[in-house]
């Protein structure tokens, strides 16, 4: 037999548990290994705010007030502006969910107040509003406005049928305004334009399931239309053509993009279009590589490769960019989002352009094509939005040349007129490396004259996403104010500066400087430095402020980020 176990000596116990248990005596000297506990909010010693505000992660943060006025509102405002805030409890006056009262009262109105109710009830109750509800109350001639950014139910809306005007009413539209309805069928579309036979303007951006049958109907119906937005719906190089036969002459919008355009002499074979005053076309639609090209870039750009490199323009094309003005001599408001265009490639447009639109990131533009397109443009332009841009040139150490930013800078300065300025880069960068360099090194260059002078008495909008750090002297002015005639400083006009994520040098300084702009509505510094006691000083300045974004802002307290302007009146 096996002997029998005998219990350790020490304490007597009755548990065979803890009999089991050996502890490791007093006496050894063998250290306990000890393990490092990664410091987390279940550990550490710091109070909530801290942990937040040190995060990572962030929501949402946007201080947001009551606008404030920019004049005296009219009586005829002060009517809509009530109205339409109070709409739900009006239609709900009836009892029965049927709005029977509201819609025996709304026939008393006249037009020109239900255009005002229609576009403030659409801000303030876009998500109450049914199809039924705008059938019923909200087809108002001479404009079908149905916003699908705004209303939900015309976002997901597969039938729109029942949005067709009544009979007696059809005659009297003439603009088309539906957008983003990306649900909505191609028929349902092509249905309500066969029935509204004078129209002259046509959104359908967005409307994604528009296709041969919306176009067909537009060729057929519309005998005088001007204006055409056909952004995000299927529409093909052929309709492009159809289009341009048919209205080409007269048309004064067109607006495409997502369209590879293989046979240019065909497309275009309408040309000249002496009443076309604003045009969107895809970037590359004339310096594509392939067929597939945008497929790929987006696949390049995303890794190692970066943008494709643009082809010459075919010198049998009948489109050229340096005979662009011959082609459409009335250009006002040029979009070419994603524009590839090869080195020394001269753009020329006929005086007076307003607005030019590069969109955002995109394919590096040499910064010389801007030049010369831009140097005619300075008594006209209001409106410029770049994104990334370039010089090949050299210097003799290696590093580009800022002679061709510097002059950019030079020609934008002068541009008096100027309102809105925006220049963004694509988060993860050009992916070339003398696009970035360039980019890191002179982007302050092409605006930076501009803030300091002629800007300042037109300029209302400005957004910057680039790499290269802000320097917060350039929002001071380079010389004495501009006075008006009885002696008083002209205030600058600008409302809106976006800045998220911005590197900037000297908060401090930047606050003050904001401070000379007293017009100031809107303000984006998510993702920088910005501090509380910047803030304080930039509300002193900035009376009407009404929207804030300080998302990831670690130098706000986190109580404050979210209720900036109420911890401000609070101290």
């Amino acid at each position: 037999m096996p002997p029998k176990r005998s219990l350790p000596t020490g304490k007597p116990t009755n548990s065979p548990f803890e009999s089991k248990r050996s502890r490791p005596s007093n006496t050894s000297t063998t250290p306990r290994k000890r393990t490092k506990v990664q410091r987390s909010i279940w550990n550490s010693k710091d109070d909530w705010d801290t942990l937040i505000s040190e995060s990572q992660l962030s929501t949402s943060s946007i201080s947001i007030r009551p606008p404030r006025l920019r004049e005296l509102p009219t009586l005829v405002k002060c009517c809509t502006e009530s109205i339409a805030r109070g709409f739900k409890r009006l239609w709900d006056v009836s009892g029965d969910e049927t709005g029977a009262e509201f819609k025996a009262a709304w026939g008393y109105l006249p037009s020109h107040l239900k255009e005002g109710i229609r576009d403030s009830a659409f801000r303030y109750w876009g998500g109450f509003l049914t199809v039924k509800i705008l059938a019923e109350v909200f087809l108002i001639p001479p404009h079908l406005y149905l916003p699908g950014e705004l209303l939900p139910s015309i976002f997901s809306a597969e039938h729109v049928k029942s949005l067709i005007p009544l009979p007696e009413l059809r005659d009297q539209f003439t603009s088309l305004s539906l957008k983003h309805a990306s649900k909505a069928s191609d028929l349902g579309i092509s249905a309500i334009i066969y029935n509204l036979p004078n129209l002259e303007s046509i959104n359908l951006k967005g409307c994604s399931l528009a296709g041969d049958k919306t176009i067909k109907q537009i060729l057929g119906q519309c005998s005088g239309l001007k204006r055409l937005n056909m952004k995000g719906t299927k529409i093909t190089e052929g309709d492009v053509k159809s289009l341009l036969d048919r209205f080409g002459k007269g048309l004064e919008v067109f607006k495409v993009d997502s369209i590879y355009f293989e046979n240019i002499n065909d497309t275009f074979s309408s040309q000249p279009y002496p009443s076309l005053t604003h045009l969107s076309l895809p970037g590359d639609f004339l310096n594509s590589p392939s067929k597939d090209y945008r497929h790929r870039s987006k696949i390049l750009s995303q890794s190692f490769g970066g943008y494709p490199q643009p082809r010459q323009t075919n010198p049998e094309h009948v489109i050229q960019w340096y005979t662009f003005f011959e082609h459409f001599p009335r250009l006002t408001h040029l979009y070419l989002p994603g524009l590839l265009i090869p080195e020394d490639t001269l753009i020329n447009l006929s005086p007076g352009l307003i607005k030019l639109d590069l969109g955002a990131g995109g394919p590096p533009v040499p910064v010389e094509v801007l030049n010369h397109l831009l140097e005619t443009q300075t008594n006209t332009l209001r409106s410029l939005k770049l994104g990334h841009i370039k010089s090949a040139k050299l210097l003799a150490t290696g590093i580009p040349d800022s002679a061709a930013f510097t002059g950019l800078g030079e020609i934008l300065s002068r541009c008096e007129r100027l309102e809105e300025f925006s220049m963004k880069v694509d988060p993860g960068g050009s992916k070339d490396p003398m696009c970035d360099a360039c980019m890191g090194r002179y982007s302050d260059l092409v605006f930076r004259d501009g803030l300091r002078a002629n800007w300042r008495k037109s300029l209302k909008k400005l957004s910057l996403i680039i790499p290269q750090s802000i320097d917060s002297s350039i929002f001071f002015p380079s010389g004495p104010d501009r006075q008006q005639g009885n002696g008083s400083l002209i205030a600058s006009p600008l409302e809106q500066v976006e800045l998220p994520s911005a590197i900037i040098n000297d908060t401090h300084t930047f606050a003050l400087a904001l401070q000379g702009f007293p017009k100031l509505r809107s303000l984006d510094l998510s993702g920088t430095t910005i501090t509380d006691e910047d803030m304080e000083i930039i509300l002193q300045g900035c009376k009407l402020l009404s929207r804030i974004d300080l998302t990831s802002c670690r130098g706000i307290n986190v109580r404050h980020r979210r209720n900036i302007f109420r911890a401000y009146e609070h101290n």
